[in-house]
């Protein structure tokens, strides 16, 4: 638990840090600043109230149980998020343990990715993040090899809760 806090407070000290950083870039006399870090506190809001959840389900290891922080917070469902990465034709280019015909070799292997510290390399792995990427990764990061496959925010919930069952690698 002691080691589950102190990742929040990392959070939170991280998200004070990037909050300082914004501040500093923005020019004088523009309010862009202003604007940038009062966006930064919805985003840091929506954050924070993940953290919670994964304190409310951590596992007895003191980490948080992805598997049930991507259910109790987004009620996703695993079985279908598994059954939705076939119907969108993820294991075309992911290896993705427990997916039927998962052996694509374009993206990276999937195995492990609860484990992962970021999401496509750009979003924290968190299930916000997760769910986010999942319905837009070219609006998160436009150089990605990962297309927009049109998973609405339903399926995006499923297929992150999968991927949070997904430990070790």
């Amino acid at each position: 638990m002691a080691r589950t806090k102190a990742y929040a407070v990392g959070i939170a000290l991280t998200g004070a840090a990037l909050a300082a950083m914004v501040w500093s870039a923005g020019r004088p006399g523009h309010g862009m600043a202003a604007r940038l870090v009062a966006h930064l506190a919805v985003v840091a809001d929506a954050a924070f109230g993940d953290v919670a959840g994964w304190l409310r389900s951590g596992a007895a290891d003191g980490q948080p149980d992805w598997a049930s922080a991507a259910q109790d917070v987004w009620q996703g469902d695993a079985d279908r998020g598994a059954a939705l990465m076939v119907h969108y034709g993820c294991g075309s280019c992911h290896v993705i343990p427990g997916v039927t015909g998962a052996r694509g070799s374009v993206g990276p292997g999937l195995g492990g990715f609860a484990d992962r510290a970021y999401v496509g390399g750009v979003l924290p792995n968190e299930p916000a993040g997760l769910v986010r990427w999942l319905i837009d990764p070219p609006l998160h990061s436009p150089q990605t090899a990962m297309p927009d496959l049109g998973v609405d925010e339903a399926d995006a919930r499923d297929m992150a809760a999968y991927l949070y069952t997904l430990r070790g690698g």
